[in-house]
């Protein structure tokens, strides 16, 4: 009767640990999604009350901020140093993870793992034609 009752609870516990993890990630991330708005909302308020006390005082506005709200100016440069962290990133994870693939389940599961491989890869590439471009002085694109 005890066998019973302690296998019913490990059979519940197990369907409650993916619940509780989908809802904890979704939680996280509204919070994550809610403390950002919040923290730009408080510096919109606070640069719109400087604004208004150098109005009523008669001095020159102070000058906004342009990382008030985000990257307005359109997406950021590429640089020779971004493209190489991601590309080293991205290919030890992909050999990783056809080692650890390979290892555990087969070598045609592990085949998907050479893609973010390839991808790091690619991006190493890109790297060296960006350091080439900075080195001649040419501005990237």
């Amino acid at each position: 009767m005890q066998a019973e009752n302690v296998g019913l609870q490990a059979e519940q516990i197990a369907v409650f640990i993916p619940i509780v993890a989908i809802v904890m990630g979704i939680g996280i991330a509204m919070l994550a999604v809610w403390s950002e708005h919040r923290r730009k909302s408080q510096l919109l308020e606070q640069n719109h009350r400087e604004r208004m006390h150098a109005l009523e005082k008669g001095i020159e506005l102070p000058a906004l901020p342009t990382n008030l709200v985000g990257s307005s100016n359109g997406p950021s440069t590429a640089t020779a140093a971004k493209a190489l962290r991601s590309g080293i990133m991205l290919t030890l994870i992909g050999v990783l993870l056809f080692y650890a693939i390979d290892t555990a389940g087969g070598r045609e599961g592990a085949l998907f793992g050479l893609i973010p491989a390839a991808i790091g890869i690619a991006n190493l590439v890109y790297a060296a034609i960006l350091w080439q471009k900075e080195k001649r002085g040419e501005k990237p694109e």
